[in-house]
């Protein structure tokens, strides 16, 4: 895909093909905005439950790209289900790792929804994958998720002779409330001073959750929104999003408290977000977490972070999900998995 360069040399911008300038929507992007809109203007639903919620959760027209033939077995690690993925003719070798958590607002998503994803990554080099099914609210309400994530990466470092992993090696990825539990995780390894994480790829994360109404009011600013076509489109897109809170709110924190950063990364401060790994962030244009995901990332590059943003034009939230079907999907697999060989 075509990039065009910016004036931060840590940023890339990726166009949406057959145009040569920001401010469009992908055409893919414009006929799936126009669906949900046509949708919800005919449809009076009362408050969703979990369930709905949930069901609605992956994208039914991704498909299975692999090129080669996979080792995929569902475990358990410690009573968490994982799904491992690996090469078949790398099986018997030690090799990095990804551990990946999946998008969902923290109440949905499952191994399952990330399964052509997690395919993908690990058919695109000799690295390990292992899919973490950390607890769901409102059965499992925070910090369960936040103890599942960082248990998994304990575990897999403590057994990685077993599980024939390159304990110099092991990186996370997530998407979404996944990228929140990446930065979250992250964060954790570099306070107990375990530095087990070597690489972090966080995918369009939420990093505040939390109640300030200026914060908010710059999170969402429309008018930073540049669209040249479709603008109410995009932004009524955006404000639709923001109702995902609510449920998060409700099911996830509940009495906690939003301002912590184990729950909004992007109140952590000092020396603790300069030590985070090297890290990856990448977004779309339009996802309507871009603008809270960017000034984390303006925050830790000021801190000293070694990290690096990957802006995909024309796309809206979870457009990773949509592998086989958008061409952004697997080319921030691609990334990805280049990003974290790199290093």
């Amino acid at each position: 895909m075509k990039s065009i360069e910016t004036a931060d040399t840590r940023m890339r911008v990726k166009l949406v093909p057959g145009k040569d300038e920001s401010g469009y929507l992908d055409p893919k992007t414009l006929a799936e905005l126009s669906m949900t809109e046509d949708r919800s203007s005919s449809e009076t639903i009362s408050e969703p439950t979990v369930e709905m919620m949930r069901a609605g959760i992956g994208w039914q027209n991704a498909k299975d790209i692999t090129t080669h033939e996979l080792v995929v077995e569902d475990k358990e690690f410690e009573g968490i289900p994982v799904r491992t993925y690996e090469r078949k003719d790398v099986v018997n070798e030690v090799l990095p790792a990804i551990v990946f958590y999946h998008g969902g607002g923290f109440f949905g998503g499952s191994l399952d929804t990330v399964d052509l994803p997690c395919r993908r990554l690990a058919d695109l080099a000799g690295i390990r994958v292992f899919s973490v099914e950390y607890g769901l609210a409102p059965e499992h309400p925070y910090p369960e998720a936040v103890i599942n994530a960082h248990k998994m990466v304990v575990y897999i470092h403590h057994h990685h002779e077993e599980l024939k992993v390159n304990v110099n090696h092991l990186n996370v990825m997530g998407d979404s409330a996944g990228g929140n539990l990446t930065y979250v995780v992250s964060l954790l390894d570099r306070l107990y001073g375990t530095n087990y994480i070597k690489n972090a790829v966080s995918v369009y994360p939420v990093v505040y959750q939390g109640k300030n109404e200026e914060q908010l009011k710059r999170f969402y600013d429309l008018s930073a929104i540049k669209v040249h076509e479709h603008e109410e489109l995009v932004h009524q897109h955006i404000k639709g999003f923001m109702d995902f809170f609510y449920f998060i709110d409700r099911w996830y924190i509940q009495d906690a408290d939003p301002e912590s950063w184990m729950i909004s990364p992007y109140n952590v401060e000092g020396d603790l977000l300069k030590n985070m790994p090297r890290t990856l962030y990448i977004a779309g244009e339009y996802d309507a977490l871009r603008l809270q995901g960017d000034a984390f990332y303006e925050q830790a590059k000021k801190a000293g972070t070694d990290i690096y943003c990957l802006r995909y034009n024309g796309m809206i939230h979870s457009f990773m999900d949509k592998v086989g079907d958008y061409v952004q999907a697997d080319d921030c697999l691609k990334e990805s998995v280049q990003f974290i060989l790199d290093s």
